[in-house]
């Protein structure tokens, strides 16, 4: 019997907005079609851990799922994952406007505009699928009779998203007491940049939200009227992106006015509402129950620079946080912050994860899927 990964894209509605969602599962079968984005017609094996990924902003996971991929392949039987984009983030209309189709309820702006909106969107992302994987419990016919099982919880997060993982994983604890890890891929969880002079500069943006975004909608509008070969030019000489299909999505994303609107609000808000100072108190909530492992990247990174993980070793040092194993972090020097669109770099990034996960199931049952939740709550 071969065992065969599958990805499945499924536009999910969330919090009122439709959001493109992934599915990667694993299934033993000889047959399964080779295409990346077909539907099986079997059901995936029931895992015993899942993958919950939350991307930065542009908060679009389709730039991520090759990259998941390759980790569940590499991880094998017993584990998922699943990925969501953000709230109003994504290429198709539908996805991105404010107003609703005709018939339909209208959706709360805040939800896709504003941090404390798209952690509600998250913890409601992470409900659907919890009971999806209770639904998909009940329907399989090895199914133990005893009682219901839900896989553990590793979270995978990069940039903004790690900030919003943080937050739920605090608000959350059912959620928090499910999970085996958590794994940050160049953590925007303060906002203290490097060197200085771009904080006076990305604060100075964040402080005009009535004039940046129309700059930058402008921008985009300009792109959508140019022709297509001219911004694809533009992705691979300028922006260095070599994939085509990366392009494509960058494309779709560029020409999009509302799209844009709704990046460089939420860009804004981060900016302005994420703390200078690291939140230990998170840090020493969540090291209570699970590992964190920390990926730093080189070169200048005004989202997550090095210095931001020599802080975290000298709050350690000093006492200030868990020196159990609780933190572990890691810096690699040929990284940068968006090495999602650069295929040299996303391999790194895979051995990574792994290895965290791997180092994350010690003191684990590992193929122990016996793990029984209570319905997830949260305060907000």
């Amino acid at each position: 019997m071969t065992t065969k990964v599958k990805v499945a894209h499924i536009r999910k509605e969330i919090c009122g907005w439709p959001t493109d969602t992934y599915e990667i599962d694993t299934y033993n079968n000889n047959h399964v079609s080779s295409s990346l984005f077909e539907h099986d017609p079997l059901l995936p094996v029931n895992p015993h851990t899942v993958l919950m990924f939350v991307p930065g902003n542009p908060g679009c996971a389709g730039w991520y799922i090759k990259m998941l991929k390759r980790v569940i392949e590499h991880l094998g039987d017993g584990y998922a994952a699943r990925a969501v984009s953000y709230a109003g983030h994504g290429a198709v209309p539908d996805v991105v406007q404010e107003e609703p189709e005709v018939g339909r309820k209208e959706r709360e702006k805040r939800i896709a505009w504003t941090l404390d909106g798209q952690l509600q969107h998250k913890i409601s992302w992470c409900h659907q699928v919890m009971e999806e994987f209770m639904t998909r419990h009940h329907g399989s016919h090895t199914m133990s009779l005893s009682k219901p099982l839900l896989p553990k919880i590793v979270w995978i997060s990069h940039s903004i998203g790690c900030y919003l993982v943080e937050r739920q994983l605090v608000l959350c604890k059912q959620t928090l007491l499910q999970t085996q890890a958590v794994i940050h891929l160049m953590p925007f969880r303060r906002f203290d940049p490097n060197p200085k002079w771009k904080k006076i500069y990305l604060s100075s943006l964040a402080s005009i939200p009535k004039v940046t975004p129309a700059v930058l909608q402008v921008c985009s509008t300009i792109a959508k009227v140019l022709p297509n070969k001219i911004v694809d030019l533009y992705l691979e000489k300028v922006a260095g992106m070599s994939v085509l299909e990366d392009r494509e999505l960058a494309r779709g994303l560029l020409c999009n006015p509302t799209y844009a609107k709704n990046f460089i609000t939420l860009g804004m808000e981060e900016i302005r509402d994420v703390p200078e100072k690291s939140d230990n108190a998170a840090l020493n909530i969540i090291g209570k129950i699970c590992p964190m492992f920390i990926l730093y990247c080189g070169r200048p990174d005004q989202w997550a620079p090095k210095n931001h993980m020599d802080d975290l070793n000298k709050d350690i040092s000093h006492g200030k946080l868990p020196n159990n194993n609780a933190l572990i972090m890691e810096y690699n020097d040929d990284l940068i912050h968006s090495f999602i669109v650069y295929p040299h770099m996303v391999e790194p990034v895979v051995t990574f994860i792994c290895n965290s996960v791997s180092k994350s199931c010690q003191g684990h049952h590992e193929n122990d899927t016996s793990f029984t939740s209570p319905p997830l709550q949260s305060r907000l």
